[in-house]
């Protein structure tokens, strides 16, 4: 274990001369040269002998996306863990300056104003999370969901200190190894400021509806959609991430693992990212073993429930990671959220098994489980025989009934209206008159955008009562957040780890596009003045 975690903290060594440039390509690979002693060179894919080799295209101001390919292990025969360390500092080293743009408007969202109480409270945690982590993997190593989670540590390690190469070559300023724990974390700190500062928490009974609606639709939520046409020929997948327009500095990204570790099911991952993390975040993710994972976020009204929270647990993106590693189906991909659950970024997942679907036969049982997590509890189950009947839809309330009531929502429904219930919400009307509509890619494209708010009726004139929310259109309080993108696939694309993606706030019916303005004093360091896009397909370079 000594040398492994040696691994994790390894120095670096490298050689790059990188010039970040509109739609500029990059490429390079790492070495190995001796244990602990890597090497970058730019502009080589030396596909035999590196430990790791990758591409960027930033493409971000022509596309909305750039995109990120990394192939690691193929070369010379490393441990697993130092693999992913590899894998980790070649990202590092390749988006260092976007990581840092992304940074910079992060921390303006979340911990712009706080006390440094606040903030060294955030830290405190982190890192007494963190050394709990390696503590529990350097006395577990033989136990497969351990010994992956390090896997995922290893690659956090990399991609800190390829980042800090950079710092150190005066490309970008130091973030510390808090800043990648800060980036990687944000969608558990939606829930974690929660603990860090009580005084913070909303008091929902005293907010107005247009406060709750606020207070909803910039708190990193989701629509997504699963469909089935009528005799099985296609199934659909899509996702609409909802969250500050800040989050839209993307890069869409596509790893290729070597793990040669038997518990390993997937190796290969692509999926809708952000620069610095090594998760999605939206989530939306096609693994190479024929699982597609999405997910919508969860509120949580009982406020009672973070004094659950503990950094003695291992954050929701390390789960996720480490259950899209390893899970053979949903079921095992609920068993391994439910180990350790932080009851940070309290979501529903719903996680496709491709190798269930039998075009134009059969759906098999396994083909869709539902897992929602809330602190101190996480759900599971088969919800196949709802997909059979056509499609299922996820809109930030939760489908188990022990997770609803759990957290609170009887109590704010009644409060509130139906609006914010399972059955009622706007986006639960939508869905179910308009998904039969859902026949074909353009279909599934259309709906997954759909915003006509001052014509629907399910809509009431409100900009967030859709499946496309634009945030900066409510007339009332208008705000830089809503719906800005939106990815799908079908049954033929996942198996080759395909996607369209387009980035941006929706056009919906006649709206006009998104332009950034001194009226929403929020930092956009690096991004678009405008939000024009259209859908772009995603697919791996090796």
């Amino acid at each position: 274990m000594a040398d492994g975690r040696a691994c994790c903290r390894a120095a670096i060594v490298l050689t790059v001369f990188i010039c970040y440039a509109k739609g500029e390509f990059m490429q390079g690979s790492l070495y190995v040269n001796a244990p602990m002693n890597f090497t970058f060179k730019s502009d080589t894919l030396d596909t035999k002998n590196a430990a790791a080799y990758a591409t960027y295209n930033d493409t971000l101001l022509t596309t909305g996306w750039g995109v990120l390919d990394i192939k690691a292990g193929y070369g010379k025969t490393l441990p697993d863990n130092q693999l992913m360390f590899a894998a980790g500092a070649i990202e590092g080293v390749l988006t260092a300056k976007r990581m840092y743009q992304h940074y910079t408007n992060m921390y303006g969202v979340f911990l712009n104003g706080k006390s440094d109480k606040v903030i060294d409270g955030l830290k405190s945690f982190y890192n007494a999370q963190d050394k709990w982590i390696r503590q529990q993997i350097e006395k577990n190593l033989s136990d497969p969901f351990w010994r992956h989670v390090w896997y995922i540590l290893c690659q956090l390690d990399g991609l800190y200190l390829g980042y800090k190469y950079m710092a150190d070559q005066k490309v970008v300023p130091d973030i510390g190894f808090f800043g990648v724990q800060f980036l990687n974390g944000a969608g558990d700190l939606l829930d974690l400021m929660n603990v860090i500062d009580p005084d913070s928490r909303p008091d929902f009974s005293k907010m107005t509806p247009d406060e709750i609606q606020s207070y909803i639709a910039s708190s990193g939520h989701c629509s997504a959609l699963v469909k089935v046409t009528g005799a099985y020929e296609n199934i659909f997948m899509s996702h609409s991430s909802w969250f500050v327009y800040a989050a839209t500095l993307r890069i869409y990204k596509h790893y290729d693992f070597n793990v040669r570790d038997k518990d390993t099911a997937a190796r290969q991952l692509s999926f809708s990212s952000y620069p610095g993390f090594l998760e999605s975040l939206d989530d939306f993710y096609i693994m190479g073993n024929n699982i597609v994972v999405l997910q919508t976020t969860n509120n949580v009204f009982n406020m009672s429930l973070y004094d659950y929270v503990k950094p003695q647990s291992v954050f929701a993106w390390q789960r996720v990671r480490v259950a899209n590693m390893m899970a053979r189906n949903g079921q095992q991909w609920g068993e391994i959220i439910n180990t350790c659950n932080s009851g940070t970024y309290n979501n529903q997942y719903m996680v496709i098994n491709l190798n269930q679907v039998h075009l134009g036969k059969s759906l098999d049982d396994g083909t869709l489980y539902v897992v929602e997590q809330i602190p101190s509890l996480v759900k599971y189950a088969d919800v196949t025989p709802i997909l059979r009947d056509g499609h299922w839809p996820s809109y930030n309330v939760p489908f188990f009934e022990s997770v609803y009531n759990l957290s609170g929502y009887p109590d704010f429904v009644r409060q509130h209206g139906l609006d914010r219930s399972y059955q009622m919400a706007p986006r639960a009307k939508i869905f179910r008159r308009d998904a039969g509509k859902v026949t074909d890619m353009d279909s599934m494209m259309k709906i997954m955008r759909y915003n006509d708010y001052l014509h629907d009726p399910y809509s009431d004139k409100k900009p967030c009562n859709a499946i496309c929310c634009r945030g900066d259109l409510d007339p009332k309080n208008p705000k830089a957040d809503g719906c800005y993108d939106t990815k799908v696939t079908d049954f033929a694309m996942a198996q080759k780890r395909m996607s369209y993606a387009i980035s941006g706030p929706t056009l919906g019916t006649g709206l006009p596009p998104f332009v950034w303005s001194p009226k929403f004093n929020v930092s956009h360091i690096g991004l678009p003045p405008k939000y024009n896009f259209g859908f772009v397909m995603m697919h791996p370079r090796f």
